[in-house]
């Protein structure tokens, strides 16, 4: 079994598909029971919703769960709607060598937990047809080749032969399981010209509250009129009327039998049984008029509803006016502060590093400035500045929303930090310190993975939806984002273009005054201009051809460049002709030595069959307008002749 450093014990969940209510309560049944027996929490989940295809952001987030972090696993297969991605979550579970348990499938050689589906549905049917006897049975079946409907609509067929009657296939529709289709099918019972039923029987309790919505619309009462049932005990289930007969999953016998074995199995022990049936509730209600619908009871449900409804609109107006900052990004910064204000549970920003670098800062400048030494310089600075991408860590938490339901604590704050590769979140053992359980739900860049959420389930303002929305919304304003920037990026590539030599990189004649001008506004006004020539470059081209001439201007101009230091102003002018300004200060009174000393080294490393010579003058500069620099220009232009005649000279 593998092994964790932390001080918290700590059980993850897998499943999918958070939107459905049922997945939710039997996930939140196994962590309460989790929690009550000391252990902490990780829920690894998606919202993908039914026949739509799994994201790779999606898939990727069942892939955490190899993180050495974990001491046992829970996995929820049936809300996993995909066999690739199930199979993959199985082989992955098997791999990290962790003790685990299916919930909701039998998983051969597997320890599984299943529900009595079909004994509880055949005691609904045998209540509804045998207790209430209908003379005509309308059913709603789930999905055409499913094994759940499947076993249902088997189910229905054995209660009616039990009973002396017929299956009639005009009676029957496939509803899916959900509201739609279940519409079709009502609208051709309605609509075949056979006699209205008096029993609308349904494979689960959004069919039925469908069909209770649809009958009341057309004027038909429930159940004096018809009589209906539903099953599997849905959330939403609470606020219809009339109330359901139904079934509901025994929660706490589910939980408490899976925490069971899968404390044998973390212990070590040998597990008997190695699939357990957990049974069903039945629970006898109004739609089949068994209960009276009591008037009361429908108005505080209402206020339920609408205090629920309220709040979905207070959130959604939120996540408009968070999706209204778009505009005002221009930094990943930015939407780090700016989260915290829109986060209503305490919540972690986890974005994989990639991401947040849109094309290397120093790539410009290593196409600019082709030398291997310059190229070198560049190499050693990123590895210093810890900026050498082979070691970046895969995700950075880029921000921490301490908020609780409405509130935000004064000290929310934003995180730059990096997480380590056996990491979920930094210092998780600090988070399991305040909360129980956590949600660890993907983000998404373009449909693939942009990294993932984790919010904490046991704080006041939790709710799955708002966790969704504040999800979706931040993958949008991310990528519209990142767009923008780069954009920026490209606009200020190709505005830089125009202000370089193409040949050199270093500032052409346009970027020298361009640049000249902003240090101008900047308020530095001082400086020392240097004008530079490259010697004996007619001798270089006639006697080694012109590719090495041109090879001898961009070495030139990687010395030049190099020897002036940060905060100089270098550019070519001409063929070979170089001005450099730099600010008044040391460096401006050694950089003729420098020149000279950067020049030998590049001849006594002998790789190329020509030596390097510069000819260097030198104008102090005030500068106040255009004039001025070319007045200093003229000046440095005559000390730099004078030194090229000097050079002559001592050749000859």
């Amino acid at each position: 079994m593998k092994e964790h450093s932390g001080r918290h014990k700590v059980i993850g969940i897998v499943c999918a598909g958070l939107h459905d209510t049922g997945a939710q309560n039997a996930m939140l049944a196994i962590i309460k029971e989790a929690e009550a027996r000391g252990y902490k929490v990780i829920v690894f989940t998606n919202f993908t919703y039914y026949h739509i295809e799994y994201t790779p952001a999606e898939v990727n987030i069942f892939k955490l769960i190899g993180k050495p972090v974990l001491d046992g696993l829970i996995l929820m297969p049936e809300t996993i709607k995909s066999t690739d991605v199930w199979e993959m979550v199985l082989a992955d579970a098997k791999a990290t060598g962790l003790p685990f348990v299916c919930v909701d499938r039998d998983v051969p050689d597997c320890v599984s937990i299943t529900f009595d589906y079909g004994g509880a549905f055949e005691q609904v049917m045998r209540h509804m047809v045998e207790v209430h006897k209908p003379k005509r049975i309308n059913f709603i079946g789930g999905m055409e080749n499913n094994s759940f409907s499947d076993e249902r609509l088997n189910v229905f067929k054995k209660v009616l032969a039990d009973n002396g009657l017929d299956f009639d296939p005009e009676r029957f529709g496939y509803g899916d399981f959900w509201e739609t289709p279940t519409l079709e099918v009502l609208d051709k019972f309605y609509t075949s010209g056979q006699e209205p039923p008096d029993a609308i029987l349904c494979v689960n309790d959004t069919e039925a509250m469908t069909t209770c919505n649809y009958l009341r619309k057309k004027g038909i009462d429930v159940p004096r009129d018809v009589i209906v049932n539903g099953f599997d005990g849905i959330e939403e289930e609470k606020y219809t009327f009339p109330r359901l007969t139904t079934a509901e999953i025994d929660l706490d016998g589910m939980s408490d039998k899976t925490l069971d074995l899968l404390e044998q199995l973390m212990s070590g022990e040998q597990v008997t049984e190695r699939l357990t049936v957990i049974p069903y509730t039945l629970r006898i209600s109004q739609s089949c008029g068994c209960k009276p619908i009591e008037e009361g009871e429908k108005v505080n449900k209402l206020l339920d509803l609408f205090v629920n409804r309220k709040d979905l609109e207070r959130h959604e107006r939120r996540m408009f006016e968070y999706c209204a900052h778009t505009e005002s990004l221009d930094s990943y910064d930015q939407l780090a502060k700016l989260l915290p204000f829109f986060c209503e549970c305490p919540t972690w920003c986890c974005i994989e590093t990639d991401l947040l670098h849109d094309d290397d800062d120093d790539k410009e400048q290593e196409d600019y400035l082709t030398t291997g030494t310059v190229a070198s310089a560049v190499a050693d600075a990123r590895k210093v500045s810890g900026a050498d991408t082979a070691h970046d860590p895969d995700m950075t938490m880029v921000a921490h929303c301490r908020n609780k339901g409405n509130e935000q604590f004064e000290d929310t704050y934003v995180f730059d930090v990096p997480i380590r590769h056996d990491e979920i979140l930094p210092d998780l053992d600090s988070v399991f310190d305040d909360y129980g359980a956590l949600l660890i739900a993907p983000m998404s860049y373009q449909g693939n993975s942009m990294g993932y959420m984790a919010a904490a389930m046991d704080s006041e303002g939790f709710n799955f939806l708002f966790t969704q929305r504040i999800i979706s919304n931040t993958n949008q304003i991310f990528e519209t984002l990142k767009t923008k920037i780069r954009l920026q990026k490209a606009y200020a590539k190709v505005a830089d273009m125009h202000m370089r030599d193409p040949m050199t990189g270093i500032y052409n004649r346009r970027g020298f005054y361009m640049r000249m001008a902003e240090l101008t506004e900047s308020g530095t006004t001082s400086f020392s201009l240097f004008s530079v020539d490259l010697d004996r470059l007619k001798y270089i081209n006639d006697t080694f051809g012109h590719y090495a001439g041109d090879k001898a201007i961009i070495m030139a101009a990687d010395i030049v460049h190099r020897a002036a230091g940060q905060g100089a102003v270098c550019a070519r002018f001409g063929g070979d002709e170089f001005i450099v300004v730099i600010p008044d200060g040391e460096d401006a009174v050694r950089y003729i030595d420098r020149v000279n000393e950067e020049a030998e080294a590049v001849n006594a490393s002998g790789k190329e069959p020509f030596r390097i010579g510069v000819s260097i003058g030198r104008a102090d500069l005030r500068i106040t307008d255009r004039e001025n620099i070319d007045t200093a220009m003229k000046a440095a232009d005559e000390k730099m002749y004078e030194c090229k005649r000097r050079h002559h000279a001592e050749r000859r």
